[in-house]
């Protein structure tokens, strides 16, 4: 049985549902305004902007009647192709290398800069002041967790479409497939965040949160050669540690291969991977919300 007081933490007095939806959008916007004072919304979007200025400046795309591209770097011609047939296909899998490139930059800066608003939760006062109000801590929580999530979201469709933009005038060729770059980055970074909001639930620490989510992200590509490594392993032990680590934790290089795959026009041959990582995000938000509900403060 729980206890009283735990209880009373986690489910206080009845509150109306339409109180809980205007408590819960101030406090997403509290979160943004925090963002704001620490100049947290300003490293993201600036970082954007400068990716948006190379590809707009420093990128060039040239397509000569309809039948030769070349990309050039700085002035300095890198890669063309002259066959009028494969010039799509080549533009395309640019496309695809950018958009790949777009999904890993917009992921790590977000969970750079989005750790600090997570810890700050618990800070000295900040968490008194909060939990004095008369509202369920899974409230005050998942508006933290929205918060982050809007501000990171907002700024992937901006750089995404801005991209998207950029590169359709400079090649002519218009690829709807690009825009899968939204959805994917964003589901990535909710569940990476959730992993975050656990950690900082757990240790009340920016840099531990930061530097768990990134040793996810990092070892992500490793654990994906999975049936290598089980092949390799010496011991049933340690084959069976890493297939739960490959089950369980995020499939970020995945999502990326996905995405590259969806750019270039080919198929998907399975979404379960979405769906594991999407089981993990749900699983690390519950866990968070458990801990923190039941937590003295």
């Amino acid at each position: 049985m729980p206890e009283p007081a735990a209880t009373a933490r986690a489910f206080p007095a009845m509150v109306a549902p339409a109180s809980l939806a205007l408590a819960f959008a101030a406090l997403v916007v509290d979160t943004v305004r925090e963002a704001l004072a620490r100049r947290i919304i300003w490293g993201i979007y600036g970082s954007s902007a400068f990716v948006l200025a190379f590809l707009a400046f420093v990128l060039e795309i040239d397509v000569v009647s309809g039948a030769r591209a070349t990309i050039s770097l700085f002035g300095q011609e890198a890669m063309s192709t002259g066959n009028a047939e494969r010039m799509h296909q080549f533009v395309g899998y640019i496309q695809g290398a950018i958009a790949a490139f777009l999904y890993a930059v917009s992921t790590f800066i977000g969970v750079f800069v989005c750790a600090g608003l997570s810890a700050s939760l618990f800070e000295a006062g900040r968490a008194e002041l909060l939990l004095a109000r008369p509202l369920p801590r899974a409230v005050i929580l998942f508006a933290r967790y929205a918060g982050s999530v809007l501000i990171v979201g907002f700024n992937v469709v901006l750089l995404i479409v801005g991209s998207y933009l950029i590169l359709g005038l400079k090649s002519q060729f218009w690829n709807p497939a690009f825009l899968w770059a939204i959805p994917i980055t964003c589901f990535l970074f909710s569940v990476l965040m959730a992993l975050v909001l656990l950690v900082a639930v757990v240790t009340e620490n920016a840099a531990v949160a930061m530097i768990i989510t990134f040793v996810a992200m990092v070892f992500s590509p490793i654990l994906a050669q999975n049936d290598l490594a089980i092949r390799l392993l010496p011991s049933s032990f340690a084959r069976g540690i890493w297939k739960a680590g490959y089950l369980t934790l995020p499939k970020v290089y995945e999502l990326g291969s996905m995405l590259l795959t969806l750019v270039r026009g080919e198929e998907v041959d399975t979404w379960m991977l979405v769906t594991s990582s999407g089981i993990f995000g749900i699983a690390a938000l519950g866990l968070a919300w458990w801990l923190f509900a039941h937590r003295d403060h």
